[in-house]
């Protein structure tokens, strides 16, 4: 797999909220468990706005079944990179209070939508091979894949 490419430029707030997700993606990524409450939140957030979330329902839902699937050790030929922005999306769409408030009727999915839309266009040639691999479409991912990082390394500042 490649390295995806950076998610397409963002307004300036959105981008710092990108960046801030990132670097709790890298410390979420430490532990299961908090990855699990992530998917969890995840998962419950798309339930209770499936009307706001729609056009990009499809695309979290692929996101939080590829992190769920890196979990469970089932798929792991993926660049840590795109795994860490695919974290960062959950994280930034979970978040109340990020740039735009959910709270803002009408207005609070904006950013959400805008950040998932980027990392998943950034993310799209992972994102394909992970549902042609959970499709049935190709083998089952190459057990010699690199090991992840116990500890991430550093993201670069964005």
């Amino acid at each position: 797999m490649m390295a995806p490419s950076s998610p397409e430029p963002l307004p300036p707030g959105l981008q710092r909220g990108l960046s801030r997700a990132l670097h709790a993606a890298a410390r979420t990524l430490q532990r299961r468990a908090r990855v699990a409450r992530l998917l969890r939140a995840a998962y419950g957030k798309l339930r209770r706005h499936p009307k706001a979330l729609a056009r990009v329902r499809g695309d979290l839902q692929a996101l939080a079944r590829l992190v769920r699937a890196w979990v469970r050790g089932t798929y792991r030929v993926l660049p840590w990179r795109s795994l860490v922005y695919a974290v960062a999306a959950l994280i930034y769409f979970v978040n109340p209070a990020d740039v735009l408030p959910d709270a803002l009727v009408g207005l609070g999915f904006v950013d959400d939508v805008a950040v998932v839309t980027a990392v998943v266009r950034a993310l799209r040639a992972d994102l394909e091979a992970f549902i042609a691999w959970e499709t049935g479409h190709t083998a089952p991912p190459v057990a010699d894949a690199a090991p992840y990082p116990a500890r991430p390394a550093p993201l670069p500042a964005a």
